[in-house]
């Protein structure tokens, strides 16, 4: 992550303390890139997948937005055990020209918008609460409960993020955001590393604000069962329980933690975040077009040239 301070940080707002010093990250001098070991699958993780799985699908049915539960109905992501990456790409890469590629952890900017360039999306086989994970951090003080691990697992890659992957506007737009990554970190622009670094903030509290933590309208082809006044569609929501009641209570006015705010692009590229804890705010779109369009009409915003 690029967290270290430069001369630009003041002009960011509601800078928070990050939850990921203790996580190992990944770069391309590591050996990111795994296989994954069908046949090593335990008990013990498939028991935990089907547990977390039977907390989330009643909320993801009810209020994730259409693009995401038409994904989900389309892929093969088992109820009661771990998927097999090899089995949604065969459904993926004809659909969208994207797949899933299995990587060894939390990756460095670098080789994540380098992925997503190529139209890959990193997941890891591992997941919280398993013996694995608790061997991965031995000796290292790091949350590990069914509702939230900082260290992004299989649930939340699979769960969280596959099923927009069967979507092609939404490919086409991280497609994009990866080669903007990779623009920004190519210096094409000759702008030098303090800006540089700026400006991959900026594209991380984007991807923050939207993709990972954002809200739709309810729109009109909702799911019947949904009550509130919004639909989901960031991935860190779909895949926690205890975010996804937190979001539904705010939408229904019972939330006095977090505040529901209009989409505003210029906000919300100078805007930090806590990947510790549940979020204090969450910005509503009025539907994918506006996230799309305001995104590709200002794409120098992620361009400061201070």
């Amino acid at each position: 992550m690029t967290a270290r301070p430069n001369p630009y940080d003041h002009l960011f707002t509601h800078v928070k303390p990050h939850a990921v010093g203790n996580i190992r990250i990944f770069t391309r001098k590591d050996p990111y890139r795994i296989e994954q070991n069908v046949t090593g699958i335990t008990a013990e993780e498939n028991r935990i997948w089907g547990r977390l799985m039977d907390r989330v699908v009643p909320g993801l049915d009810t209020y994730a937005c259409p693009e995401y539960r038409r994904g989900f109905r389309q892929l093969p992501i088992p109820r009661d055990r771990f998927p097999v990456f090899a089995e949604l790409n065969r459904v993926l890469q004809p659909a969208t020209g994207w797949s899933l590629t299995p990587v060894a952890g939390f990756l460095d900017e670098d080789v994540f918008f380098s992925l997503n360039a190529r139209r890959e999306f990193p997941v890891t086989d591992i997941i919280r609460r398993s013996a694995r994970f608790r061997e991965k951090y031995a000796g290292i003080s790091i949350e590990n409960e069914d509702g939230y691990t900082p260290e992004p697992d299989i649930f939340h890659d699979v769960v969280g993020h596959t099923p927009f992957l069967m979507d092609p506007d939404y490919t086409s737009f991280l497609e994009d955001m990866g080669q903007l990554g990779r623009e920004l970190l190519e210096d094409e622009h000759r702008l030098g590393p303090d800006l540089v670094a700026h400006n991959l903030k900026r594209l991380q509290n984007f991807a923050w604000w939207t993709y990972e933590f954002g809200l739709l309208k309810k729109s009109p082809a909702a799911s019947p069962r949904n009550d509130c006044e919004h639909e989901i569609y960031g991935a860190g929501i779909l895949s926690s329980f205890a975010e996804t009641q937190h979001v539904v209570d705010c939408s229904r006015g019972r939330c006095t933690t977090s505040e529901l705010r209009p989409f505003n692009l210029e906000e919300i590229v100078l805007t930090r975040f806590d990947y510790s804890t549940v979020q204090d705010r969450y910005y509503v779109i009025e539907s994918f077009d506006q996230l799309y369009t305001e995104y590709y009409r200002h794409r120098d915003l992620f361009r400061f040239q201070g």
